[in-house]
C-alpha cells in the first residue's frame, strides 16, 4: 500500500476502519488521508451516521417487539386471573349449594320422621317431627290448581345456630279445614266437595306415602 491513499482504497477500507478491524499500520493511514481529504473525511462520517441511524431503527424496532410480547404477557395474565378467579368463584358456589343442600338441609328418611295427625274441632293437622335432637324439620309444599296442598316434601335441618323458628324446633305442619267429611274448605275461602281421588302425597327421601284427603277428617265430629 503506498504513502499516499486512494479515495477507492479508503472507501473500500472504510467499513472495517468504522468496525475496528484494521491494523495500526492502516488506520495511521486512513487518518492520514482524512487530515488531508474532507471528501473522504466526510464520506466516513456519513457513513457513520447511517450506521447509527440503522443501529437505532433496528433498537426501536427490538424495543417495539419487547413492549409488544409485555403486552401479550400482560393480557394472557389477565386472562388467566380471570379465568381463575371465575374458577374459583364456581368453586365457591358448588361448596356453598353443596352445604345448603347435602350439608345444612336434606331430604328426610322416614325413619327419622315422627309424622302423625293431629285434630282439633273441624281442623286437621299432618304433624312432622324430627326425632334426632338438634335436627329440625322443614317442609316445602304444592298446592292443586292454586286450592289446597297436595304434596309436601319433607326435609330435615341440623341445628347450625341460625335460630330457626319455633314451628321448626316443635314439628312442622299441614293444616286442612272442613266443613263435614265430604267437604273441604279451600285456602281461598271456596269449598270443595272431596272425592276419594283427592289426596295428599308425602315425598320422603325414601318412600312415598299417600293419604286420602277424606281420611283426615275426625269422624268424632260427626258424633257429636
Amino acid at each position: 500500500m503506498s504513502k499516499v491513499m486512494k479515495h477507492s482504497v479508503f472507501k473500500d477500507l472504510a467499513p472495517a476502519y468504522i468496525d475496528k478491524l484494521t491494523s495500526e499500520e492502516t488506520n495511521e493511514q486512513i487518518e492520514s488521508h482524512m487530515d488531508q481529504c474532507e471528501e473522504c473525511r466526510n464520506y466516513l462520517n456519513k457513513m457513520k451516521e447511517d450506521l447509527f441511524s440503522e443501529y437505532e431503527n433496528e433498537r426501536r424496532k427490538d424495543k417495539r417487539n419487547v413492549d409488544y410480547f409485555k403486552k401479550v404477557r400482560s393480557k394472557n395474565r389477565k386472562k388467566i386471573t380471570v379465568i381463575v378467579s371465575s374458577l374459583l368463584a364456581m368453586f365457591l358456589v358448588l361448596i356453598t349449594a353443596y352445604y345448603f343442600v347435602f350439608v345444612n338441609m336434606w331430604q328426610a328418611n322416614s325413619s327419622d320422621v315422627d309424622t302423625n295427625i293431629q285434630t282439633q274441632g273441624t281442623l286437621s293437622t299432618l304433624l312432622f317431627k324430627a326425632k334426632k335432637d338438634n335436627h329440625y324439620i322443614i317442609l316445602t309444599t304444592s298446592l292443586t290448581d292454586g286450592e289446597y296442598t297436595d304434596t309436601i316434601f319433607v326435609y330435615e335441618k341440623r341445628n347450625d345456630f341460625s335460630s330457626p323458628s319455633k314451628i321448626l324446633k316443635d314439628g312442622g305442619g299441614i293444616t286442612f279445614t272442613f266443613e263435614d267429611e265430604n267437604t273441604l274448605l279451600l285456602y281461598n275461602g271456596k269449598k270443595k266437595k272431596l272425592t276419594d281421588e283427592d289426596k295428599i302425597t308425602i315425598q320422603y327421601k325414601d318412600k312415598t306415602d299417600v293419604i286420602p284427603i277424606k281420611d283426615l277428617y275426625d269422624k268424632g265430629n260427626d258424633a257429636e
